[in-house]
C-alpha cells in the first residue's frame, strides 16, 4: 500500500539564529484588512458610547471588540458562531473580573494573592483547551486581558454596569464589522485559505523536486492543506468539486505521491471534532499538557513574585509570562517571544506617556485607541515587539492606568518591573521545568502515527477507502502526522544534537504516514485496497 522509493532529501528544520528572528518579519503578507476590523469592532461602539455621553465607558469597549480576533479566517458561515462563542467567554472573564474586584480588598498582599489565586486557573484552562484542540491564534491572552483589565478597572472604582455594557456593545461590534465582508466577497476565507494551501505545497513540491526540500516546508504544505480543507468545510462547499475541493485535491497529489498524473479520488473529511482533540491531549506527554504545566508554574511565580515587589498590579507579570509561554514549549522562539515582549512593553510605555500628556478625550481618544488596535492586529503574527508597542497603552488605559489621580511614573514603572519579571520567570520555566519534555511528546506522537498507521491498514482490508470509518481514521492519522512533525520542529529547536540523531526515523515514518494518505486518494470510489 505504500510504494517503496528513496525518501527524498528532505533536511530536518533547520534553527534559526535568535538575532534574525529578532529583527525579521514573519511571512504572510500585511494584515490590512484585519486590521481595520479590528479598529471598527472597537471603534464604532466606541463612538457611539461617547455620543451618548457616555464617554466614560467607551474605553472598555475593546474587552469585548477582542472577540472578532478569533473569528479572522474562519468562513462566514461559522464566523459568527465563532465570534459568539468567544464574546460571550470575554463578558464571562469581564463578568469574573468584577466580581473578584468587588468582593476582595483593592490594595495589599490580599489583593495579590486573590490575582494569583484566579487569573492562573483561568491561564492554564485556556492554555490547554486552545492547544489541545489547535485553535491557533491569538490564543487566551486577550481572556486575561478583559479579565484583569475589569478587575483592575473595578478596584480603581469603575461601575460593573458600564464596564459590561461597554464590553457586550464590543461583542456585537465585533460580529457586525467582522460579518460585514460577507455581503462584498462571501467566499473571501475559503478563497484565501485554499490559494495558502496551493502556494504552500506548489513550493515544497518544487524543493523537492530539486533536492532542496526541508521538513518545515512539508509541515507548512500539510498544515496549509488541513486548515484549508477545515475552512471549505466550514464554508459547506466539500461537495463544490468544480471549485475550492477541485484545487485542493489536486494539491493533495503533488504534495503526497511522487507521480505527477495519479488521479485523486475522495474528499477527505475536515478537523476531528473537539471532543477527540480534547480527549486525545489527556496525557502527560502531549504537547498541550507539558504548555499547561510550564504555563501554571511559571504564572503562579510570576504573580507572587510581582506581588513581593510592592507592585498594585502583579497580573502584568502573570500575563507576560502567559503571552511567552501559551505557543509552547519551543525555546528559540520563546526566547524571541520574551525580547519582543520586554523591549515593545518599553517601547510603548513612551506612547502611553505621550497619551497621558496629550489628554485626549471623548471622540479623540476613540480614534486613538482605535488606530493603535489596528496596529495590533497588523503586526501581531509579523513581529510582537512592534505590536507591543501599541497594545501596551491599550491594556493601560482599559485597565483605568493613570485614572482617578494615579501617579502615572509610579505605574510604568510597576508595568516595566512586572513585564521584566514576567519575562525572567518565562525563560526559567522554559529551560528548567520539565526540561526534556519534548523528547517525551516526540515519542509519544510518533506513537500515535505508528498506531493510526496499522489500524488504517488493518481496516483498509475489510472496507472501501472512501467508507466513512476509514475516512475517519485517515482524518485522525493527518491529524497526528501534523502533530509529531511540530514535536519534531520542537525538538529541533529545544535540542538539536538528540534531534539530529532520532530525525531520519521520524522522517521515514511521517513519509510512510502521508504515502498511505496518498494511497488512499488514489484508490476508485468504494473500492478496497
Amino acid at each position: 500500500m505504500t510504494p517503496d522509493r528513496d525518501l527524498p532529501g528532505e533536511r530536518p528544520p533547520s534553527v534559526v539564529p535568535d538575532s534574525k528572528l529578532l529583527l525579521r518579519f514573519a511571512p504572510g503578507g500585511w494584515r490590512w484588512d484585519a486590521g481595520l476590523r479590528t479598529a471598527l469592532a472597537f471603534g464604532l461602539p466606541a463612538a457611539l458610547l461617547v455620543a451618548c455621553g457616555r464617554a466614560d465607558w467607551a474605553l472598555f469597549v475593546c474587552f469585548g471588540a477582542f472577540a472578532v480576533m478569533y473569528g479572522e479566517g474562519r468562513a462566514y458561515r461559522v464566523r459568527w458562531q465563532v465570534i459568539s462563542i468567544a464574546g460571550a467567554a470575554l463578558l464571562a472573564c469581564v463578568g469574573l473580573g468584577i466580581a473578584v474586584g468587588a468582593t476582595t480588598p483593592s490594595t495589599g498582599t490580599a489583593a495579590w494573592l486573590v490575582d494569583v489565586a484566579v487569573l492562573p486557573v483561568l491561564a492554564v484552562l485556556g492554555v490547554y483547551l486552545i492547544d489541545a484542540a489547535r485553535l491557533g491564534p491569538p490564543g487566551v491572552m486577550f481572556f486575561l486581558v478583559a479579565c484583569s483589565g475589569a478587575l483592575a478597572a473595578t478596584r480603581s472604582g469603575v461601575g460593573a454596569d458600564g464596564i459590561m455594557i461597554a464590553t457586550a456593545l464590543g461583542v456585537a461590534g465585533a460580529l457586525l464589522v467582522s460579518m460585514a465582508g460577507r455581503l462584498i466577497a462571501p467566499h473571501q476565507p475559503e478563497r484565501i485559505a485554499v490559494a495558502l494551501a496551493v502556494r504552500a505545497v506548489d513550493e515544497y513540491a518544487a524543493a523537492r523536486d530539486q533536492g532542496t526540500a526541508t521538513a518545515a516546508q512539508r509541515h507548512r504544505a500539510a498544515e496549509a492543506l488541513w486548515n484549508a480543507w477545515g475552512t471549505v468545510y466550514d464554508a459547506g462547499l466539500s461537495e463544490d468539486t468544480e471549485g475550492a475541493t477541485l484545487q485542493l485535491l489536486s494539491a493533495h497529489r503533488r504534495l503526497g505521491t511522487t507521480d505527477p498524473e495519479a488521479d485523486a479520488q475522495g474528499i477527505p473529511l475536515a478537523r476531528p471534532t473537539i471532543r477527540y482533540r480534547l480527549l486525545r491531549s489527556l496525557n502527560w506527554d502531549s504537547h498541550a499538557a507539558v504548555t499547561s504545566v510550564r504555563v501554571a508554574c511559571a504564572v503562579v511565580v510570576a504573580g507572587v513574585l510581582g506581588g513581593l515587589s510592592g507592585s498594585d498590579h502583579p497580573h502584568w507579570a502573570i500575563l507576560t509570562a502567559l503571552i511567552i509561554l501559551q505557543a509552547g514549549p519551543d525555546r528559540v522562539h520563546g526566547r524571541v517571544r520574551a525580547i519582543h515582549r520586554l523591549v515593545g512593553t518599553a517601547a510603548g510605555l513612551v506612547v502611553f506617556a505621550a497619551l497621558i500628556q496629550l489628554s485626549p478625550t471623548g471622540f479623540a481618544l476613540v480614534l486613538v485607541l482605535a488606530v493603535l488596535q489596528f496596529g495590533v492586529e497588523l503586526f501581531i503574527t509579523r513581529n510582537y515587539s512592534v505590536a507591543a508597542i501599541f497594545f501596551t497603552p491599550v491594556a493601560l488605559l482599559a485597565g483605568g492606568a493613570g485614572a482617578n489621580g494615579q501617579a502615572v511614573g509610579a505605574v510604568m514603572r510597576d508595568r516595566l518591573v512586572e513585564t521584566a519579571i514576567g519575562v525572567i520567570i518565562a525563560l526559567l520555566a522554559l529551560r528548567f521545568i520539565l526540561p526534556r519534555a519534548h523528547r517525551r511528546t516526540f515519542t509519544w506522537t510518533e506513537h500515535r502515527v505508528r498506531t493510526g498507521t496499522t489500524v488504517l491498514r488493518d481496516r483498509l482490508r475489510e472496507a472501501a477507502a472512501d467508507a466513512p470509518p476509514i475516512l475517519e481514521l485517515r482524518r485522525d492519522l493527518q491529524f497526528d502526522l501534523i502533530g509529531a512533525m511540530r514535536a519534531g520542529i520542537d525538538s529541533t529547536h529545544n535540542d538539536p544534537h538528540w534531534a539530529q540523531q532520532v530525525w531520519p526515523p521520524h522522517a521515514e515514518l511521517l513519509h510512510s504516514g502521508y504515502d498511505l494518505l496518498a494511497a488512499c486518494r488514489a484508490v476508485p470510489p468504494g473500492a478496497k485496497m
